[in-house]
């Protein structure tokens, strides 16, 4: 086969596969595509957003389950969580974020002394660029700021900040795979005094579309202490599913067990309402 034949070859190869791809950042795509913001990090903070472009709200209602029966100290603990989240497409490929933990209740049981009460806050804003490279593939980075309001804290703050970036690709039409990676620095500040951390964070997962209106995903996140000290917080396979409702509307669920890990949180479950332009 000569360097002609070759070259025609692969050009209808790598046409085919393009041909056989979603667009995965197409305006109007189906909405049954992840990712999901996971985890139990405040306002979204440390996790993977969306890797293309959107105008869209969305409602997240959250509960983590924690059960440690070992004596003496015994301690328990369920935090059920409402963030609004909302994004707004500025350009093309660039968008604003802000997200909000609008309510959440925490009932704590530590050696049955119990305590538990209702809070607002905290929020988070941040920027996004996405990058397409083709059909079937796009990339963002994101900076994000976590903004330090929260009525549960009855003194000091709670801020930071977190740079990181998102890929998406599609294989074929049904397949897409999502994932990323985030580094953030949560800063605590108490009586004048400020503690800092850096922590990183990774997240890999994929979806299968089974209907334009539903698809199933299934991965893995990852997050580590780096500094001031080398810790593995937590080890997380996560499934889901994401359903359009309507043209513009979807749901979601997501159910998150942590395996390993300091972080003693042994459930996570999450319901989604989303809405877009």
């Amino acid at each position: 086969m000569n360097a002609r034949a070759a070259a025609a070859v692969l050009m209808l190869f790598v046409w085919s596969r393009a041909a056989g791809a979603a667009d995965v950042c197409a305006p109007g795509d189906d909405r049954a595509a992840g990712p999901l913001a996971g985890g139990i990090g405040p306002a979204d903070f440390g996790a993977v957003p969306e890797t293309c472009s959107a105008t869209d709200a969305a409602l997240r209602t959250r509960a983590s389950l924690v059960v440690a029966p070992g004596m003496p100290d015994y301690f328990g603990s369920i935090i059920g969580t409402a963030t609004l989240s909302g994004r707004y497409q500025l350009a093309e490929h660039s968008t604003l974020s802000a997200a909000a933990d609008v309510f959440t209740y925490r009932y704590i049981n530590n050696a049955n002394l119990a305590s538990h009460g209702p809070s607002f806050g905290p929020a988070t804003v941040g920027f996004h660029q996405s990058f397409v490279l083709g059909a079937a593939t796009a990339t963002a980075v994101y900076a994000r700021l976590l903004v330090p309001l929260d009525t549960a804290r009855q003194s000091g703050a709670e801020t930071g900040g977190e740079l990181g970036g998102a890929i998406r690709a599609a294989v074929g039409s049904r397949l897409v795979l999502d994932g990323g990676v985030s580094l953030a620095a949560p800063i605590d500040i108490v009586a004048g005094q400020t503690h800092g951390r850096f922590e990183a964070g990774a997240l890999a997962e994929g979806w299968v579309r089974l209907r334009p209106w539903v698809s199933l995903g299934g991965g893995a996140d990852l997050r580590l202490r780096v500094a001031p000290s080398f810790d593995l917080i937590s080890l997380v396979p996560r499934v889901g599913a994401r359903f359009a409702v309507r043209r513009r509307f979807w749901t979601a669920i997501l159910v998150e067990l942590p395996v390993a890990g300091s972080d003693r949180t042994d459930l996570i479950g999450g319901l989604y309402a989303g809405l877009e332009r």
